[in-house]
């Protein structure tokens, strides 16, 4: 009869300070996981951030080879390939072509070009331009194959003299299989109509002096420097 007895106000007290308990540890708890989750996710975030930052282009990467090398295509100069000098080597029947925009507009063309089969030609390319190319290969100048012809015959393409050909008067034969011909000297790369020294359509051999820096272009003619 004693226990039965007992004041019902302490078995209330009693669950109420067992249930605030329990609810403080619950909501403990919780705020401890979230916190640590919060905290998980910002170094997951920084080191994601991180290996991005570290990580180069995956564009550049393929755009430009370890050897230099680009593949035909559209470039943005000072975005995709930086700003310099190149060589392009014909493929096939090449297309070149430098703009001042992406507008396709035919007064945004700053230059352009056809070379001949197995044909080279420099550029000199400035940021913000776009170059393109087709059916060829493009390097850097100081990464680029020599374009010295092995058995002295120069044939259709554009050399720089000191570099690839010394400086002097050379005799330029009209090719076999053509009946024009025509060269053309510059003081650079740019293919800007300000920059020719001298040009002529060859319809006979004839003999040219050239002096180191110049480029000369040659088509359906040759020089036999041996």
């Amino acid at each position: 009869m004693g226990k039965s007895n007992k004041p019902f106000y302490k078995k209330w007290w009693f669950w109420v300070i067992v249930i605030i308990i329990i609810i403080v540890l619950t909501t403990g708890g919780g705020d401890e996981d979230a916190t640590n989750n919060t905290a998980n996710e910002q170094t997951t975030n920084k080191t994601d951030d991180s290996n991005t930052a570290d990580k180069p282009s995956g564009e550049k990467e393929e755009t430009i080879k370890d050897d230099g090398k680009i593949k035909s295509g559209t470039y943005k100069v000072g975005t995709d390939i930086p700003a310099g000098e190149y060589i392009v080597f014909a493929k096939g029947y090449t297309y070149i072509e430098s703009s001042k925009d992406s507008s396709g507009a035919l007064e945004s063309i700053i230059f352009n070009d056809n070379l001949s089969k197995e044909a080279n030609s420099y550029v000199t390319l400035n940021d913000g331009e776009y170059f393109k190319f087709q059916d060829g290969e493009m390097y850097p100048v100081e990464q680029a194959p020599s374009v010295i012809p092995e058995d002295g015959v120069y044939t259709d393409g554009m050399y720089k003299i000191g570099k690839d050909i010394p400086a002097g008067e050379y005799k330029i034969t009209l090719g076999t299989d053509s009946e024009l011909g025509y060269y053309e000297v510059s003081k650079s790369s740019s293919h800007q109509l300000e920059d020719i020294v001298t040009n002529e359509n060859v319809e006979a051999d004839t003999y040219l002096t050239v002096s180191d820096g110049q480029y000369l272009k040659l088509q359906g003619v040759t020089i036999n420097t041996k």
